[in-house]
């Protein structure tokens, strides 16, 4: 194998190996593009029972009633669950961002 052709595969070899540890970690331009995705689905879900009358879809939504009673601290139901839910995205996003920094040192 030539000298340039040796050199060529290890810049290709290198290059590959950066592109691939630098996938593996944290993305945040990806966070970012899935949380704005789910604000224009629950935008659009709002408007959508806005304009269409929202008597005939807030039925379903009455019956959720016990989620929205204080229970716990003052706190409702609804509110404990979505701050379990911050706290499991918050544990996934730190034990993810510890095991690739692993993988680096």
């Amino acid at each position: 194998m030539t000298r340039r052709r040796r050199a060529f595969l290890e810049r290709t070899h290198r290059a590959r190996e950066r592109a691939r540890r630098s996938s593996a970690g944290f993305n945040p331009s990806a966070m970012i593009r899935w949380a704005g995705l789910g604000a224009a689905a629950m935008i659009g879900l709002a408007v959508y029972v806005g304009f269409a009358g929202g008597d005939r879809h807030l039925g379903g939504i009455a019956s959720l009633e016990a989620l929205t009673r204080p229970a716990v601290l003052g706190a409702s139901w609804l509110d404990v669950i979505a701050i379990g839910v911050v706290v499991l995205i918050v544990a996934a996003v730190l034990l993810r961002s510890r095991v690739s920094r692993g993988d680096e040192e």
